[in-house]
């Protein structure tokens, strides 16, 4: 052997030994692979969060190189029925925002895998960090939730020291809700009108009604919106009667909510608790702290930080049996159609990661557990949202659950502005949407 093919020789098998040469091939032979993420937020309507989906996706590719992630934008209320419509045409997608609430119509339609095979990698500690939030189980296997969207009762504290309430103990309970709500109901500049209304509410055509007021205080009264044995609408019991008759009331008994609250849309809730004209705003979102921060309301509480305060308007949970409310948020979810199901989990991991869930502007509250710790989140102020959270209840497991929402809020509408008998009109919608429901079932 000469003396240059000998030294040749013992630098492969020093490189071998080292391990530099075999890392050195599988860099060199991965393949480069591109993932599509399909998301909801755009450079104009939402530029913030479109920022952050940029800084995801540079950070992700800095640390994956050989992984490039292409860009989908869909309307957020039609990313869900594209998965499912894109399944039957042959369109694949890669990581895609999903909604947990549609999850038992996607498990139908199989158009997401289950996540299940990569979550039983993590260690019990991670599992753990998600999973004791209400909104896990409504999105596993299929997805994996992002943050927390959940509701409660925004009230202005001014309002009421001027009418003698103590702005430190807000109601308690629904009769408490209404005898608060008739104090801070006024006529302020002597007109004759009432321009200060006690407690802000929406009963239009969105699901909001069902939601966050409806579903609410059927659960209070101890009903459900649909029976997981009989696979049926379950609505128009005692419970829902009483529950529609309390929203009735609080319009046409007490006059604490105004009549034109069943128009307009949810948005106009908080707009005018913001502009002063309702004192209480029941179903106050997550996602509307941020104007609360920018109405001068708050302080310091948004972006979160451990000096947050609340002088000028505060939170209570709802006033219910089990202080029970509607809890969503966006999950991730993989395609079924996707080529690269591991580097979209990779994806998902890295969007996961504490830091980056902690900045994504429309997560709304921490899904992990362990960001609840955090000296941002232990405020007087989050942590009445942290209760709020631990008490979220997610709408029945229907795949039908869109249609249910749209006949429950219909059924009010007509009850709230024709006057119209609740329990007959209750049971009239429930009958029609069961019938609908076996047609669908059977195929008739």
């Amino acid at each position: 052997m000469n003396g240059r093919l000998f030294a040749t020789s013992v630098v492969v098998l020093l490189l071998v030994s080292t391990g530099v040469g075999a890392l050195s091939s599988t860099a060199s032979s991965k393949k480069p692979v591109t993932i599509k993420l399909a998301h909801l937020y755009d450079e104009v309507s939402n530029p913030i969060t479109y920022a952050w989906i940029q800084e995801m996706i540079k950070g992700f590719e800095k640390e994956h190189p050989d992984i490039k992630v292409k860009q989908e934008i869909f309307r957020y209320d039609r990313i869900d029925s594209r998965a499912m419509m894109d399944l039957r045409t042959g369109t694949r997608h890669d990581v895609m925002f999903s909604t947990p609430q549609l999850m038992p119509k996607h498990r139908l339609v199989g158009d997401y895998i289950s996540l299940k095979p990569y979550i039983d990698k993590w260690s019990e500690e991670e599992r753990a960090d998600f999973s004791w939030s209400p909104v896990w189980n409504k999105s596993y296997p299929l997805g994996i939730p992002t943050g927390m969207h959940t509701r409660m009762v925004a009230y202005n504290r001014d309002m009421f020291k001027e009418v003698g309430l103590d702005p430190d103990r807000p109601p308690q309970n629904l009769t408490e809700l209404v005898d608060y709500a008739k104090k801070l109901t006024r006529d302020t500049d002597g007109d004759g009108k009432i321009d200060v209304w006690g407690l802000g509410m929406y009963f239009g055509s969105e699901r909001a009604t069902v939601e966050l007021y409806f579903a609410p205080l059927l659960w209070n009264y101890g009903g459900q919106l649909w029976d997981p044995e009989t696979k049926k609408a379950a609505f128009a019991s005692e419970a829902g009667v009483k529950g529609v008759q309390f929203l009735y009331d609080l319009v046409y008994k007490y006059r604490v909510t105004p009549e034109w609250a069943a128009s307009g849309t949810y948005g106009d809730l908080e707009r005018r608790f913001l502009d002063g004209k309702y004192a209480m705003a029941m179903g106050w979102g997550s996602y509307w702290i941020r104007d609360l921060e920018d109405k001068g309301l708050i302080s310091g509480c948004f972006p979160p930080t451990a000096e947050c305060k609340a002088p000028k308007a505060g939170v209570f949970l709802y006033p219910t049996k089990n202080n029970e409310i509607f809890v969503n948020t966006w999950s991730l979810s993989i395609h079924k159609l996707s080529k690269h199901p591991d580097e979209s989990f990779e994806f998902i991991e890295y969007v996961l990661e504490p830091d980056n869930l902690l900045t994504f502007p429309d997560a709304g509250l921490p899904a992990r557990a362990s960001l609840w710790k955090r000296p941002e989140y232990n405020t007087d102020f989050y942590k009445t949202w942290h209760e709020a959270a631990k008490h979220g209840r997610p709408m029945p497991s229907t795949a039908r659950y869109p249609e249910l929402g749209d006949t429950v809020a219909a059924a009010i509408q007509e009850i709230l502005a024709q006057k119209a008998p609740i329990q007959a009109t209750l049971q009239r919608y429930q009958e029609e949407y069961n019938a609908e429901e076996y047609n669908a079932a059977y195929g008739r």
